[in-house]
């Protein structure tokens, strides 16, 4: 059962503990935690925009990038083929820890280089959930990415820690996720609220499904089409 911060924290109040407790606690109860898994640990990311992008004159495939970081404009040297002016960007400041070790100052074949434009992978995002065109490249923000923004994990929805919870077979009643947060709950001692879902079955248009039984052992057996799904 995978099971993370953000979505437990929609049932309880979890800002006076840390995962790393929680799967502790969750452990000692008999829901053993397998491996928690962070949405990205980098660190010192800010959102830039590219305000020009030439060709560098020593390379046949970098650029020599002037990057807008909210606080002034920076030089960055970039390989990715993806790099152009107007693009909103994920800068790595100098002093940046990545999975793939820390970003400094240099110079690459002549031109200063002060920071790096990041892709998901180089933050430590899973290949799996990422398109070819997101891997071959630096991540295209959207244009009302806001320059200066300091919490680029927030925005782009990393900051968030999932535990795997190895679930013993007499506790499947676990792998529903409000199930999960009321056995957690319990084992807190917090307070844990459910959403209210009074009446949410009888909402959407009528549908041609008809199921009926015809076993005594079963008089009564009921069936609704769902669409649309959302997590």
């Amino acid at each position: 059962m995978l099971i993370s911060k953000k979505w437990l924290s929609q049932y309880m109040d979890l800002s006076d503990i840390t995962m790393e407790e929680v799967a502790d606690r969750i452990t000692c109860a008999g829901l053993e935690v397998e491996g928690i898994e962070y949405g990205s640990t980098a660190t010192n990311l800010v959102i830039g925009e590219v305000v020009e992008c030439i060709p560098h004159p020593d390379s046949d495939h970098l650029h020599v990038c002037q990057v807008n970081d909210g606080e002034g404009i920076r030089q960055i040297v970039c390989g990715a083929p993806n790099v152009r002016s107007g693009l909103k960007v994920i800068v790595a400041l100098p002093g940046a820890k990545l999975p793939g070790g820390e970003i400094k100052n240099g110079v690459i074949r002549g031109q200063e280089s002060n920071g790096m434009l990041c892709s998901l992978l180089e933050l430590g995002v899973d290949a799996k959930t990422l398109t070819d065109y997101q891997k071959a490249g630096i991540e295209e923000l959207a244009e009302d990415a806001e320059v200066g923004n300091k919490d680029v994990l927030g925005y782009l929805g990393l900051d968030d820690i999932t535990l795997d919870v190895g679930l013993t077979p007499n506790r499947n009643d676990c792998l529903a996720a409000f199930a999960m947060a009321k056995e957690t709950g319990a084992i807190l001692n917090k307070k844990v609220t459910l959403p209210a879902y009074e009446g949410y079955a009888d909402g959407g248009l009528p549908t041609s499904l008809k199921v009926s039984s015809k076993s005594d052992k079963c008089p009564l057996y009921l069936g609704k089409i769902i669409r649309e799904v959302t997590i």
